[in-house]
């Protein structure tokens, strides 16, 4: 039985420690995009994140506890601990879902920039960078700009956003070369 409580009892710890240490180290992780194993979606929780585990270590602990409080033995009470930490991982893993799901994203994703129209906020030098601000989604933003054309762009141009380069995005003169002071 102390196999199961120490079992039950390490994942009770990791949950503990994520709910009072979560923020600090970057909460939740999904365990197989840590040790390499390909991309993630990240487009909601994964059934291998830290929580999602050790929520299964702890049910199944309890359940095997139980079981062998009730006399069975050890491979029916691991059969217990595995139905009841296989439902307790599935319930966890639906409550994250949900919570996921309601999360607001103020993400600026970089290719819905391409043909946006803004304004050079930092003088962009030839064959240099500068820096442009545009308006997009109700939100200002601010991004390190190249000339498409590697030709000097002045602050207050307004220009559009032509491609992406690395961290940087490419931008030309808008129709009419209007100029703000």
């Amino acid at each position: 039985m102390l196999i199961y409580i120490a079992i039950a009892a390490g994942g009770l710890i990791i949950l503990l420690a994520m709910l009072v240490l979560g923020d600090l180290f970057g909460g939740d992780h999904d365990l197989a995009h840590d040790v390499g194993h390909g991309e993630t979606d990240h487009g909601g929780p994964s059934a291998f994140s830290v929580r999602i585990m050790a929520s299964f270590l702890t049910a199944f602990g309890v359940g095997g506890v139980i079981a062998r409080h009730f006399g069975l033995s050890h491979v029916a009470a691991s059969g217990v601990g595995i139905v009841c930490g296989l439902v307790m991982s599935t319930v966890v893993y639906q409550f994250a879902r949900v919570l996921y799901s309601q999360q607001a994203s103020s993400e600026l994703h970089m290719g819905g920039l391409v043909g946006v129209e803004g304004e050079v906020s930092v003088a962009i030098p030839s064959g240099g960078v500068g820096q442009v601000a545009v308006n997009t989604a109700g939100a200002r933003s601010e991004h390190i700009a190249r000339s498409s054309d590697a030709s000097a762009i002045a602050r207050g141009t307004a220009v559009v956003i032509t491609g992406l380069g690395g961290d940087s995005v490419i931008v030309a003169r808008a129709s009419g070369n209007r100029q703000r002071s």
